[in-house]
């Protein structure tokens, strides 16, 4: 099992002692060097911060501190609390362990999408989920299909432009469970063992945020028609249909996607010119453009130039999000629904 530490404040919480009381038993250890009582930094312990000495505790030396607190009291450190120790560094192994499978699951689930009322994981991020290899992982695919382990269309399935194999949340907990059955390494064996637990829950956890996500937006929206008084700010006349346009298109700059600044209100029939001037409306669109389509077509509304320049300001420099950085988080909601 790879080294865990803990930080003071839990070690103090679970010795039942306050933190001013660890830091004067850490003087009182390190006070006279070579004594019975020593905390070896790098083995029972590491420094975080160096101004205040903060520490954080592995195994052996939150026993060590236990002994201490067990010779003051003259009970045996060999007692219950010693075992409960050993049992609680390993439940927050496991719970560490858990918690690097979800984020390695929330980093590679760009490929997420429901299918057939089930969500699907491209075989490539499953791969990196797994942290194995591309041609282990199609052995085991292969292998578990032959014995029927895994069906088609339920566990796995082909489809997309590309003709990309998919496999769903069930097909994912049971490969898990395969590869877990076939693994030699103990840490190779839980991790598989932890995705087949955190698969489902994590991933309605990142659906959730999805769906979040998008009311944030429409909330947003709202705000913008309040703020321009249900007026297209380019002709600064009623129109009949309204919309919400992205200044950074949503698209290709979806970190921006629920922020006010980004947003303006312009009739229907701008918002569709101004898409055509630009190509089309899957063409990426940044501030620039829309300053230029404004000064080409609309040269008298200086007031929104100054305006639009102001917003531009405030949102700063932008990169588009290309295909290598694409996250779930800002995955279109129609892709989870």
């Amino acid at each position: 099992m790879a080294i865990v530490y803990v930080s003071s404040n839990k070690l103090a919480d679970f010795l039942g002692i306050s933190l001013e009381e660890l830091r004067q038993i850490e003087a009182h250890f390190d006070r006279i060097p070579d004594d019975e009582w020593e905390l070896v930094e790098g083995k029972d312990y590491r420094v975080i911060n160096k101004s205040s000495g903060l520490r954080e505790y592995t195994q052996s030396g939150a026993y060590a501190i236990l002994s201490f607190l067990r010779s003051r009291t003259e009970q045996d450190p060999k007692s219950s609390t010693g075992t409960s120790i050993r049992n609680w560094f390993k439940e927050e192994h496991r719970k560490k362990q858990k918690a690097l499978v979800d984020h390695r699951i929330l980093q590679n689930s760009s490929s997420l999408v429901k299918r057939q009322d089930q969500f699907w994981l491209s075989l490539r991020d499953v791969v990196m989920i797994f942290g194995t290899r591309t041609d282990y992982l199609k052995k085991a695919l292969e292998l578990a299909s032959k014995q029927s382990k895994l069906i088609k269309d339920i566990h796995y399935a082909r489809f997309g432009n590309d003709d990309t194999v998919y496999l769903s949340l069930r097909g994912i907990y049971e490969l898990a469970k395969i590869m877990g059955e076939v693994l030699k390494q103990n840490h190779r064996k839980d991790w598989c063992q932890d995705v087949s637990e955190r698969i489902e829950p994590q991933i309605q956890v990142i659906v959730k945020a999805i769906q979040d996500r998008q009311n944030q937006i429409e909330k947003a929206k709202d705000l913008a028609r309040k703020r321009d008084r249900n007026l297209c700010r380019v002709t600064r006349k009623a129109a009949s249909s309204l919309t919400v346009h992205h200044l950074y298109s949503e698209a290709h700059y979806p970190k921006l996607a629920a922020s006010l600044s980004n947003l303006i209100t312009i009739a229907n029939e701008v918002h569709s010119h101004f898409h055509q001037w630009m190509g089309g409306f899957s063409e990426p669109c940044t501030i620039d453009d829309f300053i230029k389509y404004v000064l080409e077509y609309y040269p008298e509304n200086g007031h929104l130039i100054i305006w639009l320049e102001q917003q531009k300001a405030s949102l700063g420099p932008q990169l588009p999000m290309g295909k290598e950085r694409e996250h779930v988080l800002y995955l279109p909601l129609q892709c989870v629904t």
